[in-house]
């Protein structure tokens, strides 16, 4: 006897009809019929009259379905108490960046964690610097991959994972008044400042007063011509694609690129970038987290 026979003649006794019951089971009529004769061999008697005008319970058929009715009931409460069990195992762990690419760079880790702690899922939110900063404000995530001046005044903690530059993105043979780029020994904004330059939205990268290429990127948006994208992708496609100079922070190039020449700006200020999260969270997920951090 198992489920699938009960749900059969639970369902024929029900509608008395053989087709009925198939279509509402999402089976063919004859698998129908198959589970009730089988179900009538094991049980040793006949449960259903049938003929070509109807269909009804026998004495011993309306005497099962109560019984019937009752395993049901139970097997379906018995996996739903084993299905809240298990679900108390599994938690889910709340990471916010602002760059695709850090969603990418956390590919291992989450390889890593999937292994050694598999009841644990990540959820992994990829919104402008200011949302996320938000986010970790309110406890809505646990940790965040941000700079340090992202989170400056929130009340967490901070692990610096290394000091980030800024780098001029552009493709391989991309000249500026007769000079190839690439063959430059360095690059100042000074040499970049009468192209068109690829930013990121101001909600992506946090002002820092007292850098002096974001204070020169903010002047050359009012006489110069630039492309403000919402995605480190689109910035880095465009500059691929020769429209110009893509000038993005290190937490958002791949380490990866072809056709395309990576070359950092002399005149800038490094910024501290790392982890954050919550005073109060320091679980295992958390300290598993930071440890394999590559």
């Amino acid at each position: 006897m198992n489920t699938q026979q009960l749900e059969c003649f639970i369902c024929v006794a029900d509608k008395l009809n053989f087709t009925k019951a198939a279509e509402e089971l999402y089976l063919s009529t004859p698998t129908v019929t198959h589970h009730i004769k089988s179900l009538e061999e094991e049980l040793g008697t006949k449960l259903f009259i049938r003929n070509s005008r109807m269909v009804q319970l026998t004495n011993m058929g309306k005497i099962f379905y109560s019984d019937a009715k009752d395993i049901l009931n139970r097997v379906y409460i018995s996996r739903k108490k084993m299905s809240e069990k298990n679900s108390d195992k599994i938690s889910f762990f709340k990471i916010g960046c602002s760059s695709h690419v850090e969603l990418v760079n956390m590919e291992n880790i989450l390889k890593k964690m999937r292994n050694s702690l598999p009841n644990i899922y990540p959820r992994i939110l990829v919104k402008p610097y200011s949302t996320i900063r938000n986010l970790l404000k309110g406890g809505n995530i646990e940790l965040a991959l941000v700079t340090r001046d992202m989170v400056k005044d929130i009340s967490c903690k901070f692990m610096l994972i290394k000091e980030i530059k800024t780098y001029a993105i552009f493709k391989k043979g991309y000249e500026i008044d007769g000079m190839c780029l690439e063959d430059m020994d360095s690059i100042s904004f000074q040499d970049l400042k009468s192209e068109c330059l690829i930013t990121l939205s101001p909600k992506y990268i946090p002002f820092k007063p007292g850098n002096v290429l974001q204070e020169n990127l903010t002047l050359h948006s009012e006489y110069g011509f630039n492309i403000v994208c919402d995605s480190d992708i689109e910035a880095i496609q465009l500059a691929k694609s020769g429209y110009g100079v893509a000038i993005l922070p290190e937490n958002t190039i791949p380490d990866i690129m072809d056709d395309i020449v990576i070359k950092v700006i002399s005149d800038q200020s490094s910024v501290d970038y790392g982890i954050a999260y919550q005073k109060d969270a320091e679980n295992e997920r958390i300290k598993f987290f930071i440890e394999n951090f590559e």
